[in-house]
């Protein structure tokens, strides 16, 4: 197995600090890149073949980039994901929460639990995604699961004219169209407000 030079980890690690600072301005940006590789040069000439040590010593690139936000006054952080996680995609979640909405539909058994399914992750993934804050989180849901499926469960217990009345058609698709419009009005919501 062939291992990493020297070069190809402070390169490597350079990128990452360069990756975290991408809120700081590029001239200081820049300026913190060519003190931390200038660092760790004169570190390798006086320890040769102490890479890891050297950039370990360096920090975390997160808490390099962190410092340099708050010697810089205070820009804003961008926000971070947990190592070796990966953000999900935006669109994930409203894509779920939308088709969650037109599965039960189709009239499937299974498609109706996969809707039920696609609900509660597109939920889980909303409330931990940082797109958005706590306050933007309720308002997109309330509009997406909460009024529907509050709408679906009056449907079902209450007198109003269904199973088997001729206005039965009618208020059912009333509903089923409303419905379908929250859901997209919140997950247009979501999408127009996301951070990016």
């Amino acid at each position: 197995m062939k291992t990493k030079t020297d070069e190809t980890l402070t390169r490597e690690y350079l990128a990452a600090v360069e990756r975290e600072t991408s809120m700081l301005p590029a001239a200081a940006r820049q300026e913190l890149i060519a003190d931390l590789g200038e660092h760790i040069a004169v570190a390798l000439a006086e320890r040769p073949g102490s890479v890891h040590e050297i950039l370990r010593e360096m920090g975390d690139p997160r808490a390099i980039a962190e410092t340099a936000r708050q010697e810089l006054g205070g820009i804003p952080a961008a926000p971070a994901t947990a190592p070796g996680r990966r953000r999900s995609r935006v669109w994930l979640p409203l894509a779920l929460l939308v088709a969650s909405e037109v599965l039960p539909y189709l009239e499937n058994i299974v498609l109706s639990l996969l809707s039920i399914a696609a609900m509660i992750a597109a939920v889980v993934i909303v409330c931990r995604a940082r797109y958005w804050t706590v306050a933007q989180k309720w308002t997109g849901l309330t509009l997406t699961v909460i009024v529907p499926v509050l709408a679906k469960i009056v449907w079902y217990v209450s007198p109003v004219p269904h199973h088997g009345s001729s206005a039965e058609p009618v208020v059912r698709w009333t509903l089923i169209t409303v419905v379908f419009l929250l859901t997209l009005a919140g997950t247009g919501w979501l999408w127009r407000n996301r951070r990016r």
